[in-house]
């Protein structure tokens, strides 16, 4: 029988790694004033209620059976009362959290009396609720809990787990330099050689979403020893898909940082987090269609998850079984085939009919990764993550990258039909979620003559300082010079349908300056690593074939794999994905924060870059 890891896989995602390095069960805080003692507040305030019932549901936790030990406490504080009650719930949704059960945590929380808590407690449920905000995709909502914090009250362990939860925060609200930041603070406290090479390899992937440009910037102005981690983080995000370069070139760079913190074992740590993750002995099967409609797609993907197959420099390789997945009615008897075989993870299938017979039945053996999204609202099964290039997320990474652009009022510009309608719905959603104001809206017909009258309708009296167009490349090259002779200072940006993959000089200038969102993979053209674009360019393989970017997906899927159950109980955790900064929400799907694109008047920049020289020549 196959291994099942959901509870006990090491995690391994350095944000989280270093954010529970305090106890996974947070204890009391103390009274105001007063420095916190943990572990005696705790035995203070739970001694009414200390005996063997308590000692039960500390066990559960021990075991990481969190969901009965959640269930525990809570039966135990029916009959407690303040504050040993409070201290229970605030046990019990820490322990759901743990469980993955975030709806449970968050009722849990709504319980809590609030006049009832001590100063300490308060700082506790603080932490809770930053927690439950950055799992529900409200990354500002933790923030702003995070610092209501009394930091100069709480213990060393405690101020650990709250700067790794900030960091965690601040780069999912689009702000890798104060993330960094962050994770420098608390490369300070920590006294554990592991820990903290676990944090800067954070700290290295948080920056490598800065562009090129931004990052050199950083190395040339940035305050104390922030200058040499962008320098750092410079060779990792030139390295790009292959991290075995940057180890390449840390060797190297390292001796001439003498006084600097980062670790001698810095790059090796990186290259074994990117590309590793598996243990000894695993096996992966993975469900692709051999024939079909989708059988383009899953050549696509088959490739990407062969090629990380073959740069896994861990020393732990997996070995692969790819079965077919095309009689979707029989979805759930081929993974039960695959679980049987031995596998103890399982990729694909790629079919949303597929998807749906694995969401709707009971939970699943092994961690198992879709490769699409279920048409279901419903928790799905356990053990079930879904991974799509959806481009509803791609609509509302726009709406994030606006708002931190500090854009505040939006246009919207779809084509009818229901993809244009779920795009706008996507963006107009997010956008109202980050307190963005819409501003006008237009449906226009991918078919008309003229789109004059239509622009000038969307863009004639509105105070729009952003447009979110919805376009593919051959209708944005309609679009987007009617826009700029509408209204030259607007800022316009699109998801990376408008963008081919290669830039076609004569036909794509009169696309400077839109703005696209897409995936890393696609726009560091730098890297020079066997999995890069760059390296791809000069083989058999087409860099501008529209299933391209899901050769990247095949390398995410193999990395991610091994790594799903850490990443879904772990709120903040991420892993830097060739298709994006990938986490888990609490239905178990894969969100992707997406690198930001600008058409330039000679090839396609990363956002930042401010020559118009492409970060290189476009493949």
């Amino acid at each position: 029988m196959p291994k099942n890891r959901v509870d006990h896989r090491p995690l391994s995602t350095p944000i989280t790694v270093i954010a529970l390095l305090a106890a996974v069960s947070l204890v009391a805080l103390s009274l105001a004033g007063c420095a916190i003692d943990p572990v005696r507040d705790e035995a203070r305030l739970l001694a009414p209620v200390a005996g063997e019932p308590l000692k039960q549901a500390d066990a559960l936790a021990a075991q990481g059976q969190a969901d009965a030990a959640a269930k525990a406490y809570l039966d135990i504080a029916k009959g407690a009362t303040p504050p040993a009650r409070e201290q229970l719930q605030l046990k019990a949704a820490r322990a759901f959290l743990s469980a993955g059960d975030t709806r449970q945590a968050q009722q849990t929380i709504g319980e809590v009396s609030r006049p009832a808590l001590t100063i300490g407690q308060r700082e506790q449920l603080l932490l809770i609720e930053a927690d439950l905000a950055l799992l529900d995709g409200r990354p500002k909502d933790a923030i702003a809990r995070l610092q209501a914090m009394q930091v100069q009250t709480l213990p060393r362990d405690l101020r650990i787990q709250r700067l790794g939860t900030l960091a965690a925060a601040q780069r999912l609200a689009n702000d890798p330099v104060a993330s960094a930041e962050s994770l420098i603070a608390l490369d300070r406290l920590l006294d554990n050689e592991d820990a903290r090479l676990l944090n800067q390899v954070s700290l290295i992937t948080t920056l490598s979403a800065l562009s090129s440009e931004e990052l050199r910037k950083l190395a040339r102005s940035g305050s104390g020893t922030l200058r040499g981690w962008a320098e750092i983080a410079l060779l990792a995000h030139d390295a790009g898909a292959d991290p075995a370069t940057f180890q390449t070139r840390y060797r190297q760079e390292h001796a001439k940082r003498l006084g600097h913190p980062a670790h001698p074992r810095l790059a090796e740590a990186y290259v074994k987090f990117l590309s590793g993750g598996y243990a000894s002995g695993d096996s992966v099967t993975v469900m692709l269609p051999r024939g079909g409609r989708f059988a383009g797609a899953a050549t696509s993907v088959k490739e990407g998850i062969e090629a990380a197959s073959r740069a896994d420099s861990s020393g732990n390789r997996p070995a692969l079984d790819f079965i077919d997945s095309g009689q979707t009615a029989r979805a759930r008897a081929i993974h039960a085939q695959a679980v049987g075989a031995g596998a103890d993870y399982v990729i694909g299938p790629l079919e949303k009919e597929s998807v749906d017979s694995l969401a709707a039945g009971p939970a699943l053996a092994v961690p198992t990764l879709a490769l699409n999204q279920t048409t279901r609202d419903s928790q799905p099964a356990a053990n079930l993550f879904q991974f799509s290039l959806s481009p509803e997320n791609e609509a509302a990474e726009v709406a994030n990258k606006a708002a931190a652009m500090g854009l505040k009022r939006a246009a919207v510009l779809y084509p009818e039909g229901p993809w244009g309608a779920r795009l706008a719905s996507a963006f107009r959603n997010q956008w109202r979620r980050l307190g963005g104001t819409l501003e006008a809206e237009a449906v226009y017909s991918p078919t008309a003559r003229s789109f004059e009258k239509t622009v000038t309708s969307l863009l004639g009296d509105s105070q729009a300082d952003v447009v979110f167009l919805v376009a593919t490349n051959e209708l944005a090259h309609k679009l987007y010079p009617q826009i700029r002779l509408s209204r030259s200072s607007v800022t316009v940006m699109s998801t990376s349908h408008v963008y081919s993959g290669v830039f076609d000089p004569a036909r794509d200038r009169v696309l400077a300056g839109l703005y696209f969102v897409d995936i890393p993979w696609m726009l560091n053209n730098r890297a020079e690593g066997a999995l890069s674009r760059r390296r791809l360019s000069g083989s058999s393989f087409e860099v501008a074939n529209p299933l391209a970017r899901l050769y990247a997906m095949g390398i995410d899927a193999y990395r991610i794999a091994p790594r799903l159950p850490a990443l879904a109980k772990s709120p903040g955790a991420f892993y830097p994905g060739q298709t994006g900064g990938l986490s888990v929400d609490a239905l178990g799907r894969i969100q992707r924060q997406l690198a930001l694109g600008r058409f330039g008047e000679t090839g396609v920049l990363e956002a930042g870059e401010s020559s118009d020289t492409p970060a290189s020549e476009n493949p």
